[in-house]
């Protein structure tokens, strides 16, 4: 009896351990982080292998530069964004009570396929983590603003107020 726990302990380490060293699909998924007011953006470029942020400039003649690099990345939480399921995403998500505010946009490539997902002051439970992912991942300075707790009570606070019209 023993021998048979021993063997099926052994099978499932083997298991766990083989399916984490599965190579993560290749993939790009940038966000864009927009402040309209200063005319300009930043680009979050996270890659299976690599996350470079740039900044972008929107006013004539301003050149686009790199603010920060790395390839040192968590590689469950890539796989994990690598899984997604693009066709599943609708194009446009937003809080309908709040005009401006916290805007950024996905655009995400696997194999062939490229979608392009808005996010307006919205927390999206399966894109908003990749925001969470990049911030523990970058400097304090470079972090994308987001509050997930505070975008879940607008939205919760909309639902409320349109319901009770």
């Amino acid at each position: 009896m023993r021998n048979a726990i021993g063997l099926i302990i052994l099978i499932v380490l083997f298991l766990a351990i083989s399916c984490n060293n599965k190579p993560i699909e290749p993939f790009e998924l940038s966000v864009t982080d927009y402040n309209y007011s200063l005319a300009y953006s930043v680009l979050y470029n996270l890659r299976n292998e690599k996350l470079t942020i740039t900044f972008r400039g929107e006013l004539e003649n301003e050149k686009d530069s790199v603010l920060y690099s790395t390839s040192d990345l968590p590689r469950r939480q890539l796989k994990k964004i690598s899984e997604l399921n693009i066709d599943s995403l609708n194009t446009d998500y937003r809080n309908d009570c709040i005009d401006d505010g916290d805007v950024k946009s996905f655009t995400i490539k696997k194999d062939s396929i490229s979608k392009t997902v808005h996010l307006s002051n919205y927390y999206h439970p399966e894109l908003s983590p990749v925001i969470e992912l990049i911030n523990r991942i970058v400097p304090k300075k470079y972090e994308i603003t987001h509050d997930k707790a505070d975008l879940i009570l607008e939205m919760k606070n909309c639902e409320k107020h349109k319901n009770a019209e």
